[in-house]
């Protein structure tokens, strides 16, 4: 299942008009600080871990609206010292991966980055994430901020901005590529707060389905019937494949119109097929609310009506 991908050649949009734009990303960071599984994650939603990076990984797809090119930088001190220069200086935004567990390499990581950044486009927004945060022995939001000194970035007014996340269970990744695909399409009429969601479905932590809804009238739901069918499958498949995590996310590309928006809490498993051009993190934000809904009739044994708790709480995103 191939993940959020376009090339160049991507479709255009039904009005004939291509508004997206190509953006060159530089993933940068120390080495094993988790770069190139968090491009695997957000480009193929790979769920295993990657082996380090001696060079430079390039990868074209798009996200909702934008077309990356995106270079994955090796970490290695050689690496650093050739390669990352070439690419930085070249780049429009940069983004900068810390292990949140790695704190003994705080000073490192802070001081390779503030000697790379002399080197790239001064307008250029830096998209900070602390990666592994999953971890019990990660630092804090307020650690990593304080250790990587980003107080010197507000200094330098420089757009930015810092994302907690764990390339593993995918948490905290697709927020902060939101807000990469907010900034770099600057004056793009992009969808940036309502979805349409086209259908849900939802399992409990043991993979078994609770319930099931799809939105439209008959002739929409006709359309998206084969989408909705297949969003189902790979909801029960992505269930299985975490049931050892408390707490994952991750979003598949669906027969090229639509994304597939799966969370996992303790208790459920949802997917949530919407347009291809919508922004993820506010179906991350509806999918935390649906669960509050439903968690007290889940406990009490009784039915759960997905279609009734969606329609009552965000009738603005149910098509």
């Amino acid at each position: 299942m191939s993940f959020l991908r376009r090339l160049i050649s991507a479709d255009k949009k039904k009005s004939g008009e291509d508004i997206s734009s190509k953006q060159h990303v530089a993933i940068i960071g120390l080495d094993a600080a988790g770069k190139t599984t968090i491009v695997k994650r957000i480009l193929r939603s790979e769920y295993t871990l990657s082996k380090p990076t001696f060079g430079v990984n390039i990868e074209v797809y798009r996200y909702r609206t934008l077309e990356f090119i995106v270079w994955d930088l090796g970490g290695h001190a050689p690496i650093r010292k050739t390669l990352w220069k070439k690419f930085v200086t070249k780049a429009q935004t940069i983004v900068f991966v810390v292990d949140a567990s790695d704190q003994k390499r705080f000073q490192l990581a802070k001081d390779v980055f503030y000697e790379t950044l002399e080197n790239t486009d001064p307008k250029a927004p830096v998209l900070f994430l602390a990666n592994k945060s999953d971890k019990e022995d990660a630092a804090s939001s307020v650690e990593v901020m304080e250790a990587l000194d980003l107080q010197q970035m507000i200094r330098l007014d420089r757009p930015f901005n810092m994302f907690r996340c764990s390339a593993l269970t995918g948490e905290g990744l697709f927020p902060a590529w939101d807000w990469l695909v907010d900034i770099g399409a600057k004056d793009q009429a992009i969808p940036t707060w309502h979805v349409k969601i086209f259908s849900a479905v939802v399992f409990d932590s043991n993979g078994k389905e609770l319930d099931q809804c799809i939105f439209g009238n008959p002739t929409q739901q006709a359309n998206v019937a084969t989408a909705y069918r297949e969003s189902i499958r790979e909801t029960e498949r992505f269930a299985k494949q975490m049931r050892d995590y408390n707490e994952a996310v991750t979003v598949l590309e669906i027969m090229k119109n639509y994304q597939l928006v799966i969370t996992k809490n303790k208790l459920f498993v949802m997917g949530v097929l919407i347009d291809v051009n919508d922004p993820v993190s506010r179906v991350l934000t509806i999918s935390s609310r649906i669960f509050e809904a439903i968690e007290m009739e889940y406990l009490k044994g009784l039915s759960i009506s997905l279609q009734e708790v969606i329609s009552n709480y965000f009738p603005l995103d149910s098509i």
